[in-house]
Formats: structure tokens, C-alpha cells, sequence
């Protein structure tokens, strides 16, 4: 699905593209493409710049096809193509030409094909910790403290002696008196 979802936000980038270097690059020739009123290079300008700002949202899906830029891309598309449906045909207010009427398919094609796409998708699970993470760790161990003994200060000879002392002992125990 996530192919299907590219391939068609690059088709409808590549129009997108076209109309909008159209618009500013030959202004005074795609105006009657676009509309049947009076010529203002503000007003095709600004649709130019609105068709460049779709290209960037279409190609960050593209690039990167999270569900919230492609439902945005969606509505886009959408909207745009109801509201030439409405100029085009019933408030004749946008000529009825080849140019315009194949965008509007292809505009409006595209959003549905999306839009099947995305509920057709399946939902990708939420995120689930790594299994050393699940495993269920064991309870920390309770150590007693083992009590250590007393520095004595003797000397270090002195030390020496009272070893061998203790090592006579344990050899006299086993002895009897």
C-alpha cells in the first residue's frame, strides 16, 4: 500500500508542478485556461504559489508517508477538486476545457484512490517494549551484611605471632592432654 500511496502523490505533485510553473511562469496564457472573469497577476499568482505550497506537502508524503500527511494531501485534493467541480460547473465561473477538466479528474481520482488506500492500510500496532523488557525481572535479592571484625592495631610482627599462635591451637585441640 505504502507504494500505491507514493505513486499517486508523485502524480498529483507532477500536475500540481505544472500548473504552478504555468501560472508564473505564462500568466496571461493559463488565465483563460483557469477562468472565464477579468486577468489579475496577483490572483494567479497567489493560485501559483498555493499549487507550489501542495508540491512540498505532496512530496514530504512521498518521502515520508505518515497517515497525517496523507490524510491532510486527502483533503487537500478534495477540497480543491469540489471547489472546481463547483466553478466549472455550476457557477461557470472556470472555462469548461480540456486542461482544467482532466485535472479535475485526475485531482479528484487521485484523492479517492488515496482515500482507499488509507482505510485499506492496515494499522500498524502501537509500540510494544523489547522483549528483554517484558520478561518479568526477578525480585532483588536481600543480602545480610556480614558483620566484619575490628582492625586490630598490632604491629605487623605481631600479627605474624598471634597466626602462629592460632595454628598451634588448632593443632593442640585434637590432641588430649
Amino acid at each position: 500500500m505504502k507504494v500505491h500511496i507514493q505513486v499517486n502523490l508523485l502524480i498529483a505533485a507532477a500536475l500540481y508542478l505544472l500548473w504552478a510553473l504555468t501560472l508564473f511562469m505564462g500568466q496571461e496564457q493559463a488565465h483563460p485556461l483557469l477562468s472565464t472573469g477579468p486577468y489579475d497577476a496577483v490572483a494567479n499568482s497567489m493560485f501559483g504559489a498555493s499549487m507550489f505550497a501542495f508540491v512540498v506537502l505532496f512530496i514530504i508524503g512521498v518521502l515520508n508517508p505518515i497517515k497525517e500527511i496523507v490524510y491532510a494531501s486527502i483533503v487537500a485534493l478534495a477540497f480543491l477538486g469540489l471547489v472546481a467541480l463547483y466553478q466549472m460547473f455550476l457557477s461557470d465561473g472556470m472555462p469548461q476545457n480540456p486542461a482544467t477538466f482532466f485535472s479535475l479528474v485526475i485531482t479528484l481520482a487521485v484523492a479517492a484512490i488515496l482515500f482507499f488506500s488509507m482505510i485499506q492500510a492496515p494499522v500498524a500496532p502501537a509500540r510494544r517494549r523489547p522483549a528483554a523488557a517484558r520478561r518479568a525481572r526477578p525480585a532483588p535479592r536481600k543480602v545480610r551484611a556480614i558483620p566484619r571484625k575490628k582492625a586490630s592495631r598490632r604491629a605487623p610482627a605481631t600479627k605474624k605471632r598471634a597466626k602462629k599462635k592460632a595454628k598451634k591451637k588448632v593443632r593442640t585441640r585434637g590432641r588430649s592432654r
